[in-house]
């Protein structure tokens, strides 16, 4: 489910119809509209108006109306009776009673008699909800374009954010790509008077202290597994068994293990990875599915995906919220499908039971992403945006990262703290929460209160080179240890001998120095061996897209877009960091500009 509201006084119908019809994708394709007396709700559904067994909108005796997007779960009680007693509650109440929910989810609170509204977001924010303020109102909704959809914003571009995109392929802290619209904080109740216009904010859950103190052999692997148990349990309220995106890395393969240890006989999906190590990513997922009995559903990836009726779905639904273009993670979303019932993920317990990133500070960590202004990127920006816009860009972006930056320790556990509220809520999290509900519910264990404080407290030492991961399968599942991993783009090996490690791995860097002259990557393709980040073929839309820019634009500089637009009509295989800029501001200016999009390729 999606929401939307617009509160305050002399609100239209018209604003939030448009915030609402804005929002309907694939299966969420139904809406209602609730007036209320400081304004107007709106959900977005599928035909049965529920998310799997149970319905999330929920209308009191008194006409209080609570809408929840995403997905909470409930671990201590009956969630159905819980979403009954708190649709009851006085506003201050039924808030404090959100906030036990753990999962992805952002839920909206109109209190009938007190004339109140109050916002609940998630520990970690990962539910997507964006608001602004405007004319003494508030605006709240689950997309971006559908604030934008209002009429009530000015849709300007936010300088720093657009800098965090090119440096990170991401925005920083709660900031959006449109300068008036804001993420909702994570882990917070926000309490809204609509007649004063007054919005009160406070913090329900903190990031743990670290535990530098912990070593391997101090961590409890049992009970971090009974409590993605007790998620999984949580999840199963709404529906079983479920589809499983499977892959060879560890994060879907310990969900699988759980799965099955359970007894619930999920179906797996296996989307391949042919153009890296040989297919490896696969491979090693179809023999881990087999080793627990699971049925398979295996596709290939599709060169020309980038070309695709489904590529342009994605790039709407995700809002140009990451770079998306030779994205493989893009493809999933046209391999999902209703009859699955719902989506298993494990992309938030992964994230924090491993740690790929260096030891030490901020120094450290963006050593390799902070590029300095006459870097390829940078000058890109210069080239597109008018001057002054292209120095606002990369001085607000500095300012933006050294504030964000200041709010965490300068050290590893700092660090990982900054990763998990920046890329993983802002990169890692609109695909299954924003692009994958479009069309079926998202499950995401690891999404908890209990399991964050315990496991993302722990050192550096702990989870890096996969210790802790390794440990929990040693432990609990030493019989999936037989098959290597795929994880970061690395393979790796899941015990000191491992001869199908060895092979990837082996063919791998004969497939990389053979790549490494010209004769030898022509000798790759007549043997019809794909060449990693040359698999997929060059998108028609890219092409497409610049040809219909307006040189004009006040956002744009027209020397520089009209450059781009002659170099791709001479050279139409042309790929540049212009190209791509140019392309991204282009889609993302169609999706912020109502009725823009009936203009484009994407209507």
């Amino acid at each position: 489910m999606k929401l939307a509201g617009i509160f305050g006084e002399n609100c239209q119908q018209q604003t939030i119809t448009s915030m609402t019809n804005a929002q309907i994708r694939a299966q969420l394709n139904k809406s209602e509209i609730f007036k209320i007396s400081g304004g107007f709700l709106a959900k977005i559904t599928t035909a049965t108006g529920t998310t799997g067994n149970i319905s999330l909108h929920r209308t009191g005796t008194t006409n209080n109306q609570l809408i929840i997007a995403g997905i909470p779960i409930f671990t201590n009680g009956n969630l159905e009776q819980k979403l009954n007693q708190i649709v009851e509650l006085d506003y201050l109440t039924a808030a404090e009673a959100l906030t036990e929910f753990d999962g992805a989810f952002a839920a909206l609170y109109w209190d009938q008699k007190a004339n109140k509204l109050a916002i609940v977001t998630d520990i970690l924010g990962m539910q997507p909800l964006y608001m602004a303020r405007v004319s003494g109102k508030l605006l709240v909704a689950s997309e971006i374009k559908a604030i934008a959809a209002s009429g009530l914003i000015d849709l300007e571009m936010n300088p720093g954010a657009w800098g965090a995109f090119v440096t990170f392929g991401h925005t920083l802290g709660n900031d959006t790509t449109l300068d008036q619209v804001k993420r909702v904080p994570p882990g917070a109740i926000l309490i809204y008077d609509h007649r004063s216009d007054r919005l009160e904010e406070k913090h329900y859950w903190h990031w743990p202290e670290p535990q530098p103190e912990k070593s391997l052999a101090d961590v409890d692997t049992g009970q971090i597994i009974e409590l993605l148990e007790q998620n999984i349990k949580g999840y199963l309220a709404y529906h079983q068994p479920g589809t499983i995106l499977l892959s060879g890395g560890f994060d879907s393969r310990l969900l699988l293990a759980l799965l099955y240890k359970m007894g619930i006989d999920a179906q797996a999906v296996i989307l391949t990875h042919e153009d890296e190590f040989f297919g490896a990513d696969g491979i090693y997922g179809e023999w881990v599915a087999k080793k627990v009995g699971v049925s398979v559903k295996r596709m290939s990836s599709d060169p020309d995906f980038f070309s695709s009726q489904a590529y342009l779905d994605y790039l709407v639904m995700n809002e140009v919220a990451t770079p998306s273009l030779f994205l493989f993670i893009s493809q999933v979303l046209q391999h999902l499908e209703p009859s699955m019932g719902a989506v298993w993920e494990g992309c938030y317990f992964g994230t924090n039971l491993k740690s790929s990133q260096p030891l030490g500070g901020f120094s450290e960590y963006l050593n390799n992403w902070i590029k300095p202004p006459e870097s390829s990127k940078w000058l890109a920006i210069k080239r597109i945006f008018p001057l002054r816009l292209a120095q606002n860009i990369y001085d607000n972006f500095i300012d933006t990262l050294e504030n964000e930056k200041s709010l965490y320790e300068n050290n590893t556990y700092g660090v990982a703290e900054f990763i998990m509220r920046n890329r993983i809520r802002h990169r890692i999290a609109p695909n299954p929460l924003q692009v994958y509900t479009n069309v079926l519910p998202n499950f995401t264990p690891g999404l908890s209160k209990d399991f964050c404080n315990i496991v993302a407290s722990l050192p550096f030492e702990v989870k890096g080179n996969y210790r802790l991961y390794l440990q929990i399968f040693q432990n609990h599942f030493p019989e999936l240890l037989t098959v290597p991993f795929v994880s970061g783009g690395k393979l790796v090996p899941p015990q000191a001998f491992s001869p199908w490690y060895d092979f990837f791995n082996t063919a791998y860097k004969l497939q990389s120095s053979v790549a490494k002259v010209k004769l030898g990557r022509g000798l790759l393709r007549l043997l019809k061996v794909p060449l990693h980040h040359q698999f997929f073929n060059r998108s028609k839309f890219i092409n497409q897209v610049i040809a219909m820019v307006n040189p004009e634009h006040p956002d744009l500089n027209p020397d520089g877009v009209l450059r781009v637009q002659k170099l791709i009509k001479a050279n139409p295989k042309k790929f540049s960091d212009d190209i791509e800029l140019l392309f991204y501001w282009q889609i993302w200016r169609w999706l912020t500009t109502p009725l823009a999009e009936a203009e484009g390729i994407l209507s």
